[in-house]
């Protein structure tokens, strides 16, 4: 033999001072060791998240004061005028009747002048003379909403 004991092992080639450096070096690559305090990089500081941007965002505006609500223009009455009535044709829906039995006109008051209406009596009866005239509220029992009826009793028919 080479001057061992059969109950003594031989020792290792590294044995020695720097027997611990492969050792400290499996560790550090193992994740074991950690840097110094001095040594880490402080993280960079994070963007506020307004200064992202996407397309799908919605668009942010700044506040505007309230707007006043506007106010409705006087309506204004065009079109041609009906010969009997006075009325404009557009609010004229029927005329019936005669001098001698009475008149019944159905009219759609919001689309004439509200002087027109109260001239047609005059305007039917003439030279004969209104006897009676009257007008049922808008809406009273009609079948057909937004236009009322007037019924004129002439001079001759009374």
């Amino acid at each position: 033999m080479t001057g061992h004991s059969p109950t003594t092992r031989p020792r290792p080639a590294f044995a020695g001072p720097c027997a611990a450096a492969p050792v400290l070096a499996v560790l550090v690559l193992a994740g074991c060791m950690v840097a110094p305090p001095s040594a880490m990089i402080a993280p960079a500081p994070r963007t506020p998240a307004a200064a992202i941007t996407s397309p799908y965002a919605p668009a942010t505006t700044a506040p505007t004061a309230p707007t006043l609500p506007e106010v409705p223009a006087a309506p204004t009455f065009s079109g041609a005028v009906d010969g009997r009535t006075g009325m404009r044709q557009a609010a004229v829906v029927a005329v019936s009747g005669d001098a001698g039995s009475g008149y019944t006109v159905l009219f759609r008051p919001a689309q004439t002048e509200p002087a027109s209406v109260n001239g047609v009596p005059g305007r039917l009866c003439g030279d004969t003379g209104v006897a009676s005239s009257r007008t049922n509220s808008p809406g009273a029992g009609s079948a057909m909403p937004g236009v009322q009826i007037m019924i004129v009793k002439c001079g001759a028919a009374a």
